[in-house]
């Protein structure tokens, strides 16, 4: 159960696989959340059973900026810098140096290293 909550939490950080996988699954969520929204819409009048669709999409979306915002101390950025993703241009440099830069080695002033205890492949 920790690991769900820690999902939505913004402290700590985040290594890359861990980053891709969620960000996967969030988006996965999200699109879910969706869709069910439309198939409830065109199925009923009813808004009411359309708040478990609209809970999952905004369940998503927060996972998802907690989970970029991890990935942003990891590189020991500042979570605030999640907003620099909505600049054009800017955001396709940084969504890939979120994918793909390693993060900083040891601890940085976000927590401990989240790759601390693994042995690198040689």
């Amino acid at each position: 159960m920790d690991k769900l909550v820690e999902m939505f939490t913004t402290g700590g950080r985040a290594n890359r696989a861990w980053y891709l996988w969620h960000i996967i699954l969030d988006d996965l969520a999200i699109i879910t959340g969706v869709l069910v929204f439309v198939l409830l819409a065109s199925l009923t009048e009813s808004m009411l059973f359309m708040l478990p669709a609209v809970g999952v999409l905004f369940a998503g979306l927060w996972a998802g900026v907690c989970i970029t915002v991890k990935r942003l101390h990891d590189l020991n950025r500042p979570g605030w810098h999640w907003l620099l993703l909505m600049i054009p241009l800017y955001n396709i440099y940084l969504g890939i140096m979120l994918l793909f830069k390693k993060g900083t080695d040891g601890s940085n002033e976000f927590g401990a290293d989240p790759l601390a205890g693994y042995k690198a492949i040689s």
